[in-house]
């Protein structure tokens, strides 16, 4: 992902955003302790583990004796290799009660140790890596979601005459029939999922880069086979487009093309 964000690349990755503020966190008393952020919260937790978020809100929300009907202490349980272990969330928390009054406190622990300290070792490497290849203090000057943007691209609506411009082409013209064709359907008749879909099988993403179309390059090649499905190289931002006779066709190929593909191969 470093090497992505270096070399300017958009990566088809969703990653939840507690992801990006854990690689901007850095404990400024020891640059050992990295990924570490305090403030998580279930919003947080909601994106990754949806069903435990929900039952700690449940928790919050209870109106009922939390002491009483739950009967839990300071400390979580979770399988490894087929055996129970329980780690307490806090000094002497297994011989310490959850009660309405302090179940604010265990929640908040009990992110922690989910988000933060259970995948310590884990994410430090992936943090390591990382800065590895963006080693420079500037990448602290941004903020998580525009460290997003930097990975994914942005999900603002494609400008279809934008990438037109930085368009190249190898044994086709910009003022050739089937070309003429192809910009049209691209942006008249396909929507905007479509649209989506076209980018996706053609660069390996369906976002633009942050600066838009003009920061990166694309190029529609022709090939002399008339019945075979338009292809692509992701690597290189090039369609493979073969010479159609008709309009209805190039579009019921294009079509196909997007409808099916799968990464570097078909569904």
């Amino acid at each position: 992902m470093g090497l992505a964000v270096y070399n300017g690349e958009i990566l088809d990755i969703r990653f939840p955003a507690c992801v990006y503020k854990k690689l901007l966190a850095v404990n400024k008393q020891t640059e050992e302790c990295v990924g570490i952020v305090q403030n998580l919260t279930l919003y947080d937790l909601k994106l990754v583990m949806p069903t435990i978020a929900n039952s700690l809100q449940n928790l919050l929300d209870y109106e009922g004796n939390v002491q009483d009907d739950f009967m839990m202490k300071f400390v979580v349980s979770f399988s490894e290799f087929e055996t129970v272990k329980m780690i307490e969330l806090k000094e002497n928390g297994a011989n310490i009660d959850l009660t309405n009054e302090n179940r604010k406190e265990f929640v908040q622990l009990y992110i922690d140790f989910l988000l933060n300290k259970s995948i310590y070792e884990q994410f430090k490497a992936f943090y390591n890596g990382f800065h590895s290849v963006c080693a420079t203090n500037a990448i602290q000057l941004f903020r998580p979601e525009e460290i997003e943007l930097l990975v994914c691209g942005s999900p603002e609506p494609l400008n279809i005459n934008e990438l037109k411009l930085i368009t190249l082409y190898e044994n086709y013209t910009e003022h050739d029939l089937l070309i003429r064709w192809f910009w049209d359907i691209l942006k008249y008749e396909f929507n905007p999922s479509q649209k989506r879909r076209f980018l996706l099988f053609t660069t390996g993403s369906d976002r633009v880069p942050i600066g838009g179309f003009k920061e990166m390059f694309f190029k529609i090649t022709k090939v002399e086979f008339k019945e075979q499905l338009p292809m692509a190289h992701t690597c290189f931002n090039q369609l493979i487009l073969p010479q159609y006779k008709t309009k209805e066709c190039l579009k019921t190929k294009l079509e196909i093309a997007i409808d099916n593909a799968e990464g570097f191969g078909f569904k």
